[in-house]
């Protein structure tokens, strides 16, 4: 049975199946096609939203710096102004006063000293503050557009991962619905595929064998539980036990309801392989999930 893409999308909402045909939510968007920067990401916390390899509009490299000397030019100034208006010297504050000049360059060269490099800081630290804070109550619209594509995307791979679970289940419902002899030959089939040369076996006098296979010249016996209960060790003993009855080279369970811890530890290290409903479906799509334990001789 192969599912339809109607029957893949079966489960799912109509705003679900309208987000998985817009082909530009199934790409992560880059930053750069929205004009944003790195600093863009970090002030409107949109780090989160991206991963490794993301692209960035390139900044301009010399803005924070300039931004910076205007501000300290502008912080200086009115505080040599404060300090000018406040301290006389011989000659007065005019540009024709030569001591008047050295005494503004010496303050320029050396920033704590008019009007002190802690009244600069927390102007400069209060100005930037003031300026991102800005720009978090109002988002470009470039970051607004971002944020919608990524939700978009995140919506798109959600859609994405519940189709593929609504495809699961389909397949799996198939396999469920089938009675014990169904299932039996069905197995069968799955198995002819990877060459197991089945046989379906018939009535109560089967000796707890469903189907006899030869693979490889190899001899084997399949059980089929077609309930939801796990199978317990006691079953993988008794095929273990059927096994050795019929000189068979190896085993298959297959179960719908998968197999116990206990079932699991049994098998180990023994010629029994343990399938569940899963593996079924992968088989029946190609995979050949046994084919390592079925090694084609390199010798011709």
């Amino acid at each position: 049975m192969e599912p339809t893409d109607s029957t893949r999308r079966g489960s799912l909402t109509d705003e679900q199946r309208a987000i998985l045909s817009n082909q530009a939510a199934a790409d992560h968007p880059q930053p750069v096609d929205f004009g944003l920067t790195h600093d863009d990401m970090r002030i409107h916390d949109l780090a989160s939203f991206g991963r490794s390899g993301l692209k960035y509009k390139e900044a301009n490299k010399w803005f924070g710096l300039k931004l910076y000397l205007a501000i300290w030019f502008v912080v200086y100034a009115l505080g040599f102004a404060i300090f000018a208006t406040l301290h006389d010297i011989p000659g007065g504050w005019t540009w024709n006063n030569e001591h008047a000049v050295s005494m503004f360059l010496l303050g320029m060269l050396t920033p704590g000293f008019f009007p002190g490099i802690f009244v600069f800081g927390l102007a400069l630290h209060a100005i930037f503050n003031s300026y991102e804070s800005h720009r978090r109550r109002h988002p470009s619209a470039g970051v607004l557009a971002y944020r919608e594509a990524f939700r978009m995307h995140r919506s798109y791979l959600a859609a994405t991962h519940e189709a593929e679970l609504a495809l699961q289940r389909q397949k799996q419902s198939y396999w469920e619905r089938l009675n014990g002899y169904e299932f039996e030959r069905e197995t069968a089939e799955v198995l002819k595929r990877h060459q197991f040369n089945p046989k379906v076996t018939r009535g109560s006098a089967d000796g707890g064998v469903d189907i006899e296979v030869t693979k490889g010249g190899r001899k084997g016996v399949v059980q089929c539980k077609a309930h939801v209960a796990r199978v317990a060790p006691a079953t993988v003993r008794d095929l273990f036990g059927v096994m050795h009855h019929s000189n068979s080279d190896f085993g298959i369970i297959v179960s719908l309801g998968g197999f116990t811890k206990g079932a699991i530890e049994f098998a180990k290290s023994k010629p029994i392989f343990l399938l569940d409903c899963s593996d079924l479906i992968a088989m029946q799509e190609g995979q050949d999930i046994l084919a390592k334990n079925f090694p084609v001789d390199p010798t011709p």
